[in-house]
């Protein structure tokens, strides 16, 4: 008997990776050339970091200066394997560490950002946890590929997660216009609206009718938003997004040339300061 199972109605399959890793072992999809480059950040437990420190930092040099301006990252911390739990939903994730309670086997998390010490020390902070993959689960080839998209997915967030939280953030586009942050990231949820989620994990998070609502009491939209614009950013910076469709995956912008310009201009907006 399968010792894996789901939870009823409620179980989404975006948390599951088992297509998404196929999909990088299969496809032919890869890395883009990225620079070796220094990482302005603390890493801790780092033997648990499936990623080179110098592998980071070119990670980092993907995004424009503004935006690494912008993110409120404070250091980068190596976690144990983990794995989505069985309990979990779409409007509140469960993690474990043991497998025997796992989702599925291929249900691992990559990584994670932790908002913590923006509570504790109440200015716009985080932490990205990288979680070791299983060696039994990929090839080295596809580790590298789940890293570093998760790596990219983590940074968006800590530069998207002032936008939607900071009350006068504000942003100076590259065409000039002035918009508050959240403003910002409500068009980008329009824009993404007209069209399928851009990944596999980011359907996870829309709603019936392929919007970002539900009348389920944990759904956060805020949350949502925010998962897709990562995921988009991502997309973006990497060059690829798993969606079941392999042409758009590997041109994930084919039907959406407004949505990657819109994130090439929110990541390359100047924070405006008073």
């Amino acid at each position: 008997m399968n010792r894996y199972k789901s939870s009823g109605p409620e179980y989404t399959s975006g948390l599951d990776m088992r297509e998404t890793l196929e999909w990088y072992q299969n496809s032919g999809v890869k890395m883009p050339e990225i620079p070796e480059m220094d990482f302005p950040y603390p890493l801790d437990h780092r033997k648990l970091i499936g990623l080179s420190e110098r592998e980071l930092g070119g990670l980092l040099s993907l995004f424009p200066d503004n935006a690494r301006k912008r993110s409120i990252l404070r250091v980068v911390v190596g976690q144990p394997a983990a794995w989505f739990h069985q309990d979990s939903t779409s409007e509140q994730p469960k993690i474990t560490t043991n497998p025997a309670e796992a989702l599925s086997e291929t249900a691992i998390v990559p990584s994670y950002i932790d908002y913590t010490p923006w509570n504790e020390l109440r200015v716009p902070t985080a932490d990205i946890w990288l979680f070791k993959i299983p060696q039994t689960a990929v090839s080295p080839k596809v580790k590298k590929l789940v890293l570093a998209e998760g790596f990219v997915h983590e940074i968006g967030h800590s530069i998207v997660q002032p936008a939607l939280y900071v009350r006068d953030h504000t942003l100076k586009f590259p065409d000039g216009k002035i918009v508050n942050g959240l403003e910002a990231m409500l068009h980008f949820a329009e824009l993404a609206e007209q069209h399928s989620p851009i990944s596999h994990y980011a359907s996870t998070y829309r709603g019936p009718n392929n919007k970002f609502e539900s009348d389920k009491p944990n759904y956060n939209v805020k949350t949502a938003i925010s998962e897709e614009m990562c995921e988009t950013i991502a997309a973006h910076l990497l060059g690829f997004a798993y969606c079941g469709n392999d042409s758009r995956g590997k041109n994930p912008f084919a039907d959406r040339p407004e949505v990657r310009d819109f994130v090439r201009g929110f990541l390359n907006a100047e924070l405006v300061t008073s």
